[in-house]
C-alpha cells in the first residue's frame, strides 16, 4: 500500500508540473495586469484604452477555471502510465487517453451533482481532481481485466482507435455511474459542521489567534506544496482575513492582511525562496542547482517559485523539508512581532499584488523605510537559514550525478555494442546523453578537448610510432570513457566534427615533432566507420597534411570498428582515394569486430591491430594464443605489420613476441603521454634495443 500512495503523490506532483505553461501563462497574464509601475499603466491604457485589462482578466481567469479539469485527467493518465509499466500483462491495460476521458467525465459528474462548478478552481475542486483523477485510473485498470465487460469482442483487425473505445466504453459508463451514486449519496447527507469558524473563535477566544492561525496557515500552504500541490489555493478561499483570521477587529487591522502574508512571509513565493535562491547562487557556481536557481531569479522577483518547487525540486525533497518549514514559520515571527510592536504600519493594504516585487512591495504597503528595512532582514535571514541546507544538497547531487553518470556510462557502452540510439531514450541515461552531447559540441567548439598520444614500439625495442586518443575531461561528471565519447558522436551526427577536430589537432602536434627531427615516426589517428560516408573526407585529409607541411605516409589511419563498415560503393571510393593520398590505413581491434578479414579483401592496409580483449589474457587462455598466432601468420603472408596492444608486463610482451607480434603498444612501454612530453621520450628510446 505504501508503493501504491507514493506512486499517487508521484502522479500528482508530476501533473502539477505538467500544468506548469498554463500556470505561467496565468502568471504572465497577472504581471501585465497589475504590474506596478504608473508609467507603464498609463502607455497600456493610452495605447489600448481604459478597458485595456478586461481581455486580460478574462483569458487569465478562463486559465484557471480549467484548471481543475485538466488537473483531473492528467493524474489520471500519470497514474494509468505507471500502472501499465507495472502490469505484467500490458496488452490488457487500458489507453491513457481514455481514461483521461473517464477521468475528465467522472469530473463533470461530480461537481455538478454536489453544487461545484466545473470550471472553477478552489479548494475543494482541486482536492476532488486530486481523488478522481487516481480512483478514476485505479478503478479503470481494475475492471479493464474482467472479461465480463468485454461485451463487444471487437476484432483486433479494428481500426485501432476505433478498437480501444468500443473495449473500454462498459467499463467508462460503470466507472461514470458509480461516481454519480457517490455523488448523490454524499449530497444527501447533512451538512459538515465549520471546522473552520470553529477553529477561528477557539483561537482568537484564547488571545493568541494571531499565532496559532498564521502557524497554521504556514504549514497548510507549506506542506500542500511539498506534495507538489498548490498550496496557495488552500488559503485563496481566506484572502478578505490573512492568516484565516475572519474578525480582523479582535487583533489588529494593520496586519492582518493577505498583501502583508506574501510581502512579509512568502518573500520569491511560497518557502520565502528569494532567500533560497540567493544561498544557491553563493554556495554553487555550476550544477543542476544553480541552473535552476539562474533561471528562478526573475521569477523570484515577482514572487512565483514554481522552477523551484518542481526543477529542484523541493517536492517530496527530504534534504529541503525543514527549511521549506522553518524559514516561512521564522520569518511569520518576526513580521508578527514587528507589526504587534508597533515598529511597522501598514499604510495601503490595497497597493499591492502578490506579484509585486520585494522592497517595492515593502514600500507600498507601510510607506517606511521601517518597513523596506524589514523586509531586507526577512529576506538576508531566509538566505542564512538556507545556506546549510543548500550545502548538503549540493554534496548530495553531486554524489547522485555521478552515481547517474557512472549507470549512464555502462548502459551507454552496452547499447553501443547493441547499436540503439541512446540520445533518443526518454528516460535518465537519455536525458545525460543529450546533455553530454551539447556540452560536447561546447568542448569541440572551444578547443576544451584534448589528445594524448601512447608511443608504440618494435620488436627490437625503438619507438616507430604513437597512437592518438582524445580525452574529455567533463566540468561536472569528470572524465568521460573514450568509448562513450565516440559512441555519443556518432549516435548524435557529430563523429565528422569530432574526427576533424582531432585529426588537426594530431597534424599540429606532428608539425611541431617534425620541426625537431622525428619525421621518421608514424601518427596513429582512429576514424570512425561512419566518417568513411563523407565524401569530403579526402580532401579535408589532403589539405591538413599539406596546410602542416606533413608527408602522407607519416599518418596512419585506424579503422574502429565501433560501427559496421558500410560496403556501399561510396566507402569503397573513399577508401580508394585515401589511399591514393598515400596516407595509410590500419584495422583496429582486428579479430573481435564484424568482419575483420572481409576488410582486408575490401581494401589494403598497412597494419592490423589486435583487439585488446584477445591480448589482455594471452598468458593465461591458450585460444587466445592461438588466435593471435593465426592474426601474425595473416598478418606476414599479408605483409602488413601486427600491431599488440594493451602490452603490460615483460611476460607478456615476450609472449607476443614469441608469437609473432610485430609493434607493442601498452604500459609496459608508456601511458599515453601529453603532446609537450613526447619529444623528450622520443630522444631518450629513438635507439633503444630489445630489453
Amino acid at each position: 500500500m505504501k508503493q501504491r500512495m507514493l506512486l499517487w503523490i508521484v502522479a500528482t506532483r508530476n501533473s502539477f508540473v505538467s500544468l506548469l505553461p498554463l500556470t505561467f501563462l496565468r502568471v504572465t497574464l497577472d504581471l501585465l495586469i497589475y504590474l506596478p509601475w504608473p508609467a507603464y499603466q498609463q502607455l497600456m491604457s493610452s495605447l489600448f484604452g481604459a478597458s485595456w485589462k478586461t481581455p486580460l482578466l478574462s483569458i487569465s481567469e478562463l486559465t484557471f477555471s480549467f484548471f481543475a479539469l485538466a488537473l483531473t485527467a492528467i493524474i489520471s493518465v500519470q497514474l494509468v502510465y505507471r500502472l501499465n509499466s507495472n502490469s505484467n500483462s500490458e496488452s490488457d491495460m487500458p489507453t491513457p487517453l481514455m481514461v483521461a476521458i473517464s477521468a475528465a467525465i467522472n469530473y463533470i459528474i461530480v461537481t455538478s451533482l454536489l453544487g461545484y462548478s466545473a470550471i472553477e478552481f478552489s479548494m475543494e475542486s482541486m482536492l476532488l481532481a486530486v481523488i478522481l483523477g487516481i480512483a478514476t485510473a485505479e478503478m479503470i485498470c481494475w475492471l479493464t481485466h474482467k472479461r465480463l465487460l468485454d461485451l463487444l469482442h471487437l476484432s483486433v483487425e479494428s481500426d485501432t482507435a476505433f478498437y480501444n473505445a468500443m473495449r473500454l466504453t462498459p467499463t467508462i459508463v460503470i466507472v461514470g455511474v458509480f461516481f454519480f451514486v457517490v455523488a448523490a449519496f454524499i449530497n444527501l447527507l447533512p451538512d459538515f459542521p465549520d471546522v473552520y469558524d470553529g477553529l477561528t473563535h477557539w483561537a482568537q477566544a484564547g488571545g493568541y489567534g494571531a499565532w496559532i492561525l498564521s502557524t497554521l496557515t504556514v504549514l497548510v500552504n507549506q506542506g500542500l506544496w511539498f506534495i507538489g500541490v498548490h498550496g496557495g489555493i488552500a488559503i485563496q478561499s481566506y484572502h478578505d482575513g490573512a492568516f484565516f483570521i475572519h474578525d480582523v477587529a479582535a487583533i489588529s487591522a494593520d496586519w492582518v492582511t493577505r498583501p502583508v502574508y506574501d510581502s512579509f512571509v512568502l518573500i520569491g513565493g511560497s518557502g520565502a525562496t528569494l532567500g533560497l535562491v540567493i544561498a544557491i547562487l553563493i554556495t554553487t557556481r555550476r550544477g543542476m542547482q544553480n541552473k535552476v536557481a539562474k533561471i528562478s531569479i526573475i521569477p523570484s522577483l515577482f514572487n512565483i517559485n514554481d522552477i523551484l518547487i518542481y526543477g529542484l525540486p523541493i517536492v517530496l525533497n527530504p534534504r529541503y523539508l525543514i527549511p521549506f518549514f522553518m524559514v516561512p514559520l521564522s520569518l511569520m515571527a518576526i513580521s508578527l512581532l514587528a507589526f504587534q510592536s508597533g515598529l511597522v504600519h501598514v499604510v495601503n493594504p490595497g497597493s499591492v499584488t502578490w506579484t509585486t516585487p520585494p522592497i517595492l512591495s515593502a514600500w507600498l504597503l507601510t510607506e517606511s523605510w521601517y518597513g523596506v528595512a524589514l523586509q531586507l532582514l526577512t529576506i538576508s535571514i531566509s538566505t542564512l537559514l538556507y545556506l546549510p541546507f543548500v550545502r548538503k544538497a549540493e554534496i548530495y547531487r553531486h554524489q547522485q550525478e555521478q552515481l547517474a553518470f557512472e549507470e549512464a556510462t555502462n548502459t551507454i557502452i552496452h547499447n553501443g555494442q547493441t547499436k540503439q540510439q541512446i540520445i533518443s531514450r526518454q528516460d535518465k541515461v537519455g536525458m545525460i546523453a543529450r546533455d553530454l552531447v551539447y556540452d560536447l559540441r561546447q568542448a569541440i567548439y572551444h578547443d576544451e578537448l584534448t589528445v594524448v598520444y601512447q608511443p608504440k614500439h618494435h620488436r627490437a625495442g625503438h619507438i616507430v610510432g604513437v597512437e592518438a586518443l582524445v580525452r574529455w575531461t567533463h566540468p561536472r561528471y569528470g572524465f568521460v570513457s573514450p568509448a562513450m565519447l565516440v559512441m555519443l558522436a556518432e549516435d548524435s551526427g557529430d563523429i565528422n566534427k569530432l574526427g576533424r577536430w582531432v585529426f588537426e589537432h594530431c597534424c599540429i602536434a606532428k608539425a611541431k615533432w617534425n620541426a625537431l627531427g622525428h619525421q621518421n615516426l608514424t601518427m596513429a589517428i582512429n576514424i570512425s566507420p561512419l566518417q568513411l560516408s563523407d565524401n569530403a573526407l579526402p580532401t579535408f585529409l589532403s589539405g591538413c597534411v599539406t596546410k602542416y607541411g606533413l608527408h602522407p605516409e607519416e599518418i596512419e589511419l585506424e579503422i574502429t570498428e565501433s560501427s559496421e563498415i558500410s560496403d556501399s560503393q561510396q566507402v569503397e571510393k573513399i577508401l580508394q582515394e585515401i589511399s591514393d593520398i598515400g596516407i595509410h590505413l590500419a584495422m583496429d581491434d582486428f579479430g573481435m569486430g564484424y568482419s575483420s578479414l572481409l576488410h582486408m579483401r575490401r581494401f589494403k592496409v598497412n597494419a592490423i591491430k589486435i583487439d585488446g580483449s584477445i591480448t589482455r589474457d594471452v598468458l593465461t587462455n591458450s585460444t587466445n594464443a592461438d588466435i593471435i598466432r593465426t592474426i601474425s601468420a595473416l598478418g606476414k603472408a599479408q605483409k602488413v605489420s601486427v600491431v599488440a596492444e594493451y602490452v603490460e608486463t615483460k611476460d607478456q610482451r615476450e609472449a607476443l613476441l614469441e608469437m609473432g607480434c610485430d609493434i607493442f603498444q601498452g604500459y609496459y612501454h608508456s601511458p599515453p603521454l601529453k603532446p609537450e612530453d613526447c619529444p623528450g621520450y622520443f630522444l631518450s628510446h629513438r635507439h633503444e634495443g630489445a630489453e
